[in-house]
C-alpha cells in the first residue's frame, strides 16, 4: 500500500506545534507497519525555510520518504508544489490530506479526484468554534464552498476525537468520519531527569526559592487557552495551599503582556511564572517536575498536552471545552467547566488527595495512546477505504 500524505509543513518544522509532531510520528509508525509512505510538503518553517534538499524525495526511514517543495511565499504558496504534486498523487494508492485552509490543498484534492484516488482529510481542529469563527469567517466559508466541497464526494474524514467528529458533521452531515486520536511516545515521557524542587524552579522560573506544590500548564499564550482563568483560579488556591507556585510554558501568541499585567495586578510575581517555550527533553523534565497539570482551554479538538502531562505522571484538570471527559472515570483527573470557580475547586480537590497515585494511574492511562496503536488504526482505515 502506497500512501501519499499532503501536508503544508512537515517535521522538523515543529514551530507549527503539535500537528507536525503527530503527522510525523504517524508516518513513522505506518512505515514500521509495512505501509509505504510518501510525504509531499514544503520547506516552510514559520518565517524561515528548512535547510533540506528540495523538490526530490528524501528517504527518512525504510518505507518513509519526504519531498520538501520549495515555498515561493513561505507558509503561503509553493509554485513547485502546485505544478508537480500531481505526479506524487498519481503514483500512490491513497491520498491523506492534512489541513484544509491552505493553498496546497485544493490542487491536491483536484489531482486526487482526477486520478480517482481515495481521499482521507484530517482538518486538525480548524473546523472548531474558536479556530473557524474567530477570524476571516466569510473567507473561510467561501473557501469551503468553492474549493473544498466540490471534491468531497466519497471522501473520508479523520477526527481526533468525538468532539471533532461532531464539528465535521456540522459542516458536512453526510461525511464518513473515522475517529483516531493523536498518539504519544510514552517511553520518552517516562525518562525525566527528576530535578530537585529548588533546582527545578531555578531552571524554569529563574528564582531561588522552594515550593511544596508546583502546578504546571502549557500552551501557546493565546486567549483560547484561558490562562487568565487559570491564574485567577490559582490566586484562589493560594488560600488553601500557600506554599505553591504556577508555571506556564508556551510561546507568546498575543497574550503575554496581558497575562503579565494580570500577574502584577494580583501581586503574584513570586507565585506565577511565564517560562517561555519548552520542547524535547526539556518539555519532559518540565512536566514531570510538577504535581498537577491544569489547562482550562476554551476549545481543543484533541489537546496533546493533556496526554503528555499524563504520560509524565501528572493528574490533570481539563476543561469541558476539550474532549478529555474520560480522565474522571479513569481516576487521573477532573473535567470541569472552564470557569475560575470550577477550575479552583478541581485543583483543590486533587491536591488534597493522593497526587502520586493519581499520577501513576495517569501514566498507565496514557499508554493506550502509544503511536503504534494509533498507526494500526490508520492502517485499518486505509484498508477499508481501498475496499470500498
Amino acid at each position: 500500500m502506497r500512501v501519499c500524505v499532503i501536508s503544508p509543513a512537515f517535521y522538523p518544522a515543529t514551530v507549527y506545534g503539535g500537528p507536525i509532531v503527530s503527522i510525523y510520528h504517524t508516518c513513522l509508525e505506518l512505515a514500521n507497519l509495512g505501509v509505504d509512505v510518501f510525504v509531499s510538503t514544503t520547506n516552510a518553517s514559520g518565517t524561515k525555510k528548512l535547510d533540506v534538499q528540495k523538490n526530490r524525495f528524501i528517504r527518512l526511514r525504510d518505507r518513509l520518504q519526504v519531498k520538501y517543495y520549495d515555498d515561493t511565499i513561505i507558509g503561503r504558496f509553493s509554485w513547485r508544489f502546485t505544478c508537480a504534486v500531481w505526479g506524487d498523487i498519481r503514483s500512490c494508492d491513497i491520498v491523506h490530506i492534512e489541513d484544509i485552509f491552505s493553498t496546497y490543498i485544493p490542487p491536491s484534492l483536484l489531482f486526487a479526484k482526477l486520478f480517482k484516488k481515495p481521499i482521507l482529510i484530517s482538518p486538525r481542529g480548524v473546523l472548531g468554534f474558536w479556530a473557524f469563527r474567530s477570524k476571516k469567517v466569510l473567507l473561510k466559508k467561501l473557501w469551503l464552498a468553492l474549493l473544498i466541497r466540490p471534491f468531497l464526494r466519497d471522501s473520508w474524514w479523520h477526527a481526533t476525537s468525538e468532539r471533532e467528529k461532531v464539528e465535521i458533521l456540522e459542516f458536512y452531515p453526510m461525511a464518513k468520519v473515522a475517529v483516531i486520536p493523536n498518539g504519544i511516545d510514552t517511553e520518552a515521557f517516562g525518562k525525566a531527569l527528576g530535578l530537585p524542587r529548588n533546582e527545578y524552579l531555578r531552571r524554569y522560573a529563574k528564582v531561588n526559592q522552594g515550593a511544596k506544590i508546583v502546578v504546571v500548564s502549557m500552551g501557546r499564550l493565546h486567549k483560547v487557552k484561558a490562562f487568565d482563568v487559570l491564574i485567577n483560579a490559582f490566586a484562589e488556591l493560594i488560600a488553601d495551599f500557600g506554599d505553591a507556585v504556577l508555571l506556564i510554558a508556551g510561546a507568546d501568541d498575543g497574550q503575554r503582556n496581558d497575562l503579565e499585567n494580570q500577574i502584577t495586578r494580583l501581586g503574584l510575581e513570586r507565585k506565577v511564572f511565564l517560562v517561555g517555550e519548552v520542547s524535547g527533553q526539556e518539555k519532559v523534565d518540565f512536566l514531570a517536575g510538577g504535581d498537577l497539570f491544569v489547562l482550562p482551554s476554551h476549545s481543543e479538538n484533541f489537546g496533546n498536552v493533556y496526554l503528555e502531562a499524563m504520560a509524565a505522571g501528572l493528574p490533570v484538570v481539563a476543561s469541558k471545552g476539550t474532549p478529555w471527559s474520560e480522565v474522571e472515570g479513569a481516576g487521573c483527573g477532573k473535567w470541569v467547566e472552564n470557569t475560575v470557580g470550577a477550575t479552583w475547586s478541581a485543583m483543590r480537590d486533587i491536591l488534597k488527595g493522593d497526587t502520586k497515585t493519581m499520577g501513576k494511574v495517569a501514566r498507565d492511562y496514557a499508554r493506550r495512546y502509544d503511536w503504534r496503536n494509533i498507526a494500526t488504526q490508520f492502517r485499518a482505515v486505509f484498508c477499508e477505504m481501498t475496499r470500498s
